[in-house]
């Protein structure tokens, strides 16, 4: 189950996530193994790299602070009345912002939850409130930081008046046979799901440790190789590049409600300056790639219709198709099948500079 490549990968789940969104135009079949890369690169070493596996280890802290996690998707409210606010607590506030002694834009609102120490506002509002009971008013002088994405409120001084109109406590259950069920259906004890989130963390930190590796050696080689760049570039596969880094920004912004003109106008961005952003990451995508084909040629490094096919199996569940056969159509439908190739050609380089690498510390690799 890898999911690694450096190379390829943005470009494919930019297909995938059209596939998914029912997206049917199709983003080009010209990729980097149907190019003769040694045109356009002059390998370096690859073989014999020196590179160092992150530490994979999970501490009982990890996994305890993991439970903690999910035990407070688990917690209730109880209301407070005896007592002032407390950390963690969830107050109920109105409040007013202030600048030089006027309100602002959005600085106003009644009957606001907020949740002490959950960082949703500015430094020091939430702190601000502990301490405080049920009917005070807290008038708490403050600054925006410089960065806020708000230019006129970046960086000034201003004056909050809030006021508590009740408190509540969080309360965590603790993780008991019953809630371990409750939050994973396939266990039956707190020990099984305790195991479990501790098993998932290492999955998850065994394949970042790989991510790093692979693109630690991809680096190397890169820097040690000698790679076209600019308008000596196949035309083709650029082009594709910047067509599928397009779509794929466009259709993160439609997961937040926005379009890219609305977006430029928010960063004010012109449209030549994100295309032109936008095509300097496809040239170095491209060089990726070329560098990638030109070693696999060098290897004769091939993906054959065995493996696949067995990939559109694994691949399948890991983006929630229903078959392989759903996972090759919708793959197919994006006119994307050698790009997808191109992906799994890419794990393949990267598992050959990692097998003949030398790593410092060996017995940090759990995944061979």
């Amino acid at each position: 189950m890898k999911r690694s490549a450096v190379c390829l990968g943005a470009a494919l789940l930019a297909v995938l996530c059209l596939a998914g969104c029912g997206g049917s135009k199709k983003t080009g079949d010209s990729t980097s193994s149907s190019i003769d890369a040694s045109k356009y690169v002059t390998l370096g070493n690859y073989k014999g790299l020196t590179v160092t596996v992150p530490d994979t280890t999970v501490s009982d802290d990890a996994v305890e602070a993991s439970i903690e996690t999910a035990l407070e998707s688990k917690s209730t409210t109880e209301a407070v009345t005896d007592r002032p606010v407390q950390d963690t607590d969830t107050v109920n506030i109105d409040y007013v912002g202030k600048k030089d002694g006027v309100a602002f834009d959005g600085g106003t609102a009644q009957g606001y939850n907020l949740t002490i120490g959950s960082h949703t506002f500015i430094d020091g509002f939430e702190d601000g409130l502990i301490g405080a009971k049920i009917g005070d008013v807290k008038t708490l002088s403050l600054t925006f930081p410089e960065n806020y994405s708000s230019k006129d409120l970046a960086g000034q001084a201003v004056t909050f008046d809030v006021t508590i109109n009740s408190i509540s406590a969080n309360i965590v259950p603790e993780l008991t046979d019953a809630v371990a069920a409750e939050l994973d259906a396939e266990v039956k004890t707190a020990d099984e799901y305790r195991k479990k989130v501790r098993d998932r963390l290492e999955k998850s930190r065994i394949e970042t440790a790989k991510s790093e590796v692979y693109a630690n050696l991809m680096t190397q080689v890169q820097a040690g190789s000698t790679i076209v760049s600019g308008d000596e570039l196949p035309k083709d596969l650029l082009d594709q590049n910047v067509e599928t880094e397009k779509k794929s920004f466009e259709s993160s912004l439609t997961m937040y409600g926005l379009d890219i003109e609305t977006y430029l106008k928010q960063y004010g961005m012109s449209q030549d300056e994100f295309n032109d952003q936008i095509e300097e990451y496809a040239k170095n995508i491209t060089q990726q790639q070329l560098l990638v084909a030109a070693i696999a040629q060098a290897e004769n490094i091939k993906v054959d219709d065995e493996y696949l096919e067995k990939r559109y199996e694994e691949d399948s569940k890991i983006y929630g198709y229903d078959s392989a056969k759903a996972f090759r159509e919708a793959v197919k439908k994006q006119g994307a099948e050698k790009t997808y190739r191109d992906s799994l050609l890419a794990e393949k380089v990267e598992e050959l500079l990692f097998d003949n690498a030398n790593v410092t510390n060996p017995e940090m690799v759990s995944w061979k």
